[in-house]
């Protein structure tokens, strides 16, 4: 009985190892498989990425110039320089456009007068811009990272073309004032900041408004708007420009996840066990899945406004309930409304039928970005015209031409 004791011992012991070697040996093959698996996912999603990154390269890549012949060159260039010179001025600098448009007092008048006076090329740029015949975004690696434009660079350079624009018309200059508005449009629109087409085209409604525009002055601006509006940039145009700059996110951080990838209400080693600890697996999947999400939200931009709407709501509450948490940030990051697209495409197509009746005394009949046809009402020398705006709602054109979700219609009057 003494020798069966450790007998049976050491058959325990053979019995242990051999279960130990087996789980060894299974989580070495599941090691392998998932590293085999994840950078099989990685390596198609570096693929998937770099698609993407030449889609949107060639994006908009020929167009026509706003006036005359176009000229050599790439219109974002020009755009370059006009953003890079906005890094060169000082915050009351770059505040005193905006504030001089809102306030008006002289003061900062003179100090927008100085600001354009030393830094010309801003406007030059805008203006040479509207003239070039190709217009793509360079998209290049800087310091590991993709550069996208500036929201601050823009934000800076409208008011202060809207500036340059007002002191053209006060020296008489009509027709410099209003092409620089429309060149400030179409650089707001090829940098895809569609916000910064709003002060310029305020600017356009005052001159319109006023009377003062006539004749050829109203034939040319009726063709630009027309231009402007057939090339007008769309939401998912943005939203592929941020899946990129998302894309190259993850490619740059490679092995690790960073809070600036889960945000701060995640903790991402929480997450890796369900990947087999692969960061590379976890993020394959997250980039498919948003991009799968922004594809159906491009396709989205030609459908009615409340189709639109509401696949946002149900895309932006699916990936936040994902998961994995670096796609639970993408309503964040990559999924934007196209509301505000929409609303300045209203302005602007108000804006046509509004100059193009006092060009012609003929009414367009356009589509109201929110739905069905803009509306008009005409009285024996004027017409009103506005957009149902986000609330699908007729008011009967009560509301205001300057875009926003809370007021009801958006809405221009004009005088013949």
């Amino acid at each position: 009985m003494q020798e069966e004791a450790p007998r049976r011992r050491i058959h325990a012991w053979k019995w242990a190892a051999l279960l130990l070697g087996v789980l060894l040996l299974t989580w070495a093959v599941a090691a392998v498989a998932v590293h085999f698996i994840a950078e099989s996912r990685w390596a198609a999603m570096k693929a998937d990425w770099q698609i993407l990154l030449e889609e949107v390269r060639k994006h908009g890549q020929s167009r026509a110039p706003l006036r005359g012949d176009p000229i050599d060159g790439n219109a974002w260039d020009d755009y370059a320089v006009a953003l890079a010179e906005v890094r060169s001025l000082y915050d009351l600098e770059s505040q005193a456009a905006p504030r001089y448009l809102r306030e008006a007092p002289q003061s900062n008048r003179k100090l927008v007068e100085r600001v354009l006076a030393r830094h010309p090329s801003m406007i030059e740029s805008v203006r040479r811009a509207a003239l070039r015949g190709r217009v793509n975004l360079s998209l290049d690696w800087k310091e590991g990272a993709l550069t996208l434009p500036s929201r601050h660079g823009s934000a800076t350079v409208a008011p202060l073309a809207v500036c340059r624009s007002r002191f053209f018309a006060e020296e008489g200059r009509l027709a410099d004032a209003v092409q620089l508005l429309v060149e400030t449009c179409r650089f707001a629109a090829d940098i895809d900041h569609v916000e910064n087409m709003e002060l310029p085209l305020d600017e356009l409604r005052e001159l319109l408004r006023s009377g003062v525009l006539k004749g050829e002055d109203l034939t040319r601006l009726d063709k630009d708007l027309e231009l402007l509006d057939l090339e007008y940039p769309r939401r998912g145009n943005r939203a592929a420009l941020e899946l990129v700059a998302f894309g190259a996110q993850l490619v740059k951080t490679g092995h690790s996840v960073t809070v600036q990838l889960v945000g701060l209400h995640a903790d991402p080693e929480d997450a890796l066990w369900r990947y087999g600890f692969s960061a590379h697996l976890m993020k394959a999947e997250a980039f498919s899945t948003i991009a799968a999400a922004v594809k159906q939200l491009r396709q989205a931009d030609e459908r009615p406004w409340a189709e639109s709407r509401d696949l946002l709501k149900k895309l932006s509450a699916e990936l936040a309930a994902h998961r994995n948490p670096i796609i639970q940030t993408a309503p964040e990051e990559v999924l934007v409304s196209d509301q505000l697209h929409r609303g300045h495409r209203a302005q602007l197509r108000i804006l046509r039928v509004a100059t193009h009746y006092k060009a012609t005394g003929e009414l367009l009949d356009l589509d109201d970005p929110f739905g069905g046809k803009l509306l008009r009402r005409q009285a024996e020398d004027s017409v009103k015209v506005w957009s149902i705006g986000p609330e699908c709602i007729d008011h009967g054109g009560i509301g205001a031409f300057h875009f926003d979700p809370d007021v009801k219609d958006i809405v221009l009057e004009v005088k013949r």
